[in-house]
């Protein structure tokens, strides 16, 4: 007869094996696309009508971008110092006085290519202290031309605070405030319930610039050390919530008054939440992919645009090569801008699932964020280290 202790280890080693059962099937779907994806086999997708890249040697490294349907315009995140910092990536480069700032643009899709009015910066105002600008998600509330933005400013990570004016012939965003606080560690991408309430992902846990093996091992582990935060600046003291957690929480959009999408980037899944009264989050499904998802976006047709990266080697390949371009004064040639790591781009709906819209290994590289004017049919595609953006039209 089996002994008393003997029976308790095997009935503990059967309750953990049950409970990791769930994360181990997640952890082997997720690493098998580092195989599984070698850009030789992916297909090659384009369901646009008509699709090209726009603003090449004018803007480069977008990570984000948003469309203002209203105005016809788009405001576009991007930062040509991302070769040389990149927090969440894990490049630090020594020479900090070389790096150069990032850069909002606007961009008006609907204004001829080589018109002036096609595309302009925002100037930015009253900024306090040293001016650092590294720009990740950025999101405006029209309503009350607030600017809201997860700088990885040089001295920490924080949310920038702006109030845009359109008014004049040059956009300037003038500074308000600056949020820095505990829940807020690693800020990429926002999701606004108003002019002064948010939804911001954190994610990592742990900090490339702490850690760097650490991090590492939170992503491909698949440690839910992302959080999503509910952030409310019209509160004193400012009210920050942690809501949700994943694995890399990364992009977040509001797909309805009742429901939030985060993309959880490690888990290759776009996780979906109810909102409840109190602004807290409960996940209730998850939409799995077979790439890595980066940001999100909804639209007015009520579609979900997911954009992501198939093949996670490839693009560290891409990042280490970046490196390997950098000149003595931290300038980057212009030989070295292309992505050469893939894109994948999908659209879901409730209503009819997933459809894979985008998949390039060759036109346009490291797409990260794909968003669209639903009235006008005209979408973008920006890159994480891209020259320029993809324009499409359906």
């Amino acid at each position: 007869m089996p002994s008393l202790r003997l029976l308790s280890r095997l009935a503990i080693a059967v309750v953990l094996v049950a409970w990791s059962l769930p994360w181990l099937q997640g952890r082997k779907a997720a690493l098998t696309l580092l195989v599984k994806n070698k850009p030789e086999n992916l297909p090659e997708i384009n369901k646009f009508s008509s699709s090209s890249s726009k603003l090449v040697n004018k803007v480069r490294n977008c990570e984000d971008g948003i469309i203002i349907e209203e105005d016809a315009f788009a405001i576009l995140s991007c930062d040509p110092g991302r070769d040389l910092w990149n927090t969440v990536m894990g490049t630090f480069h020594q020479k900090r006085d070389v790096i150069p700032n990032g850069k909002l643009w606007i961009y008006r899709y609907e204004e001829a290519d080589d018109s002036e009015k096609a595309l302009a910066p925002i100037e930015f105002a009253d900024y306090p202290g040293d001016y650092s600008f590294h720009p990740l998600g950025v999101e405006y509330d029209r309503d009350t031309s607030t600017l809201f933005v997860c700088n990885h400013h040089i001295d920490g990570s924080r949310v920038d605070v702006f109030t845009l004016d359109l008014s004049k012939n040059a956009a300037v965003a003038k500074h308000t405030r600056t949020i820095i606080h505990p829940l807020i560690r690693t800020p990429n991408s926002l999701a606004l319930l108003s002019g002064t309430e948010f939804y911001v992902t954190n994610d990592h846990y742990i900090r490339r610039r702490d850690w760097a093996l650490g991090a590492l091992a939170e992503t491909y582990l698949g440690i839910p050390g992302g959080t999503v935060a509910y952030v409310n600046i019209a509160s004193e003291p400012i009210e920050v919530r942690t809501v949700a957690r994943a694995p890399f929480a990364n992009g977040v959009a509001i797909l309805n008054a009742s429901t939030v999408a985060v993309a959880s980037t490690s888990a290759a899944e776009v996780r979906l939440y109810t909102r409840l009264e109190d602004n807290s989050l409960v996940q209730t499904s998850s939409i799995p992919l077979t790439y890595m998802p980066d940001n999100l976006s909804t639209n007015s047709d009520g579609s979900l645009l997911i954009a992501g990266h198939p093949h996670p080697p490839t693009f560290d390949k891409l990042i280490k090569y970046r490196r390997s371009c950098i000149a003595e004064d931290g300038s980057v040639p212009q030989e070295c801008w292309k992505a050469t790591s893939p894109t994948w781009v999908s659209k879901w709906t409730a209503e009819r699932g997933l459809e894979d819209l985008y998949v390039s290994t060759t036109e346009y590289g490291s797409g990260c964020t794909a968003a669209k004017d639903a009235k006008r049919g005209v979408g973008i595609v920006t890159g994480l280290y891209e020259n320029g953006i993809l324009v499409w039209r359906e």
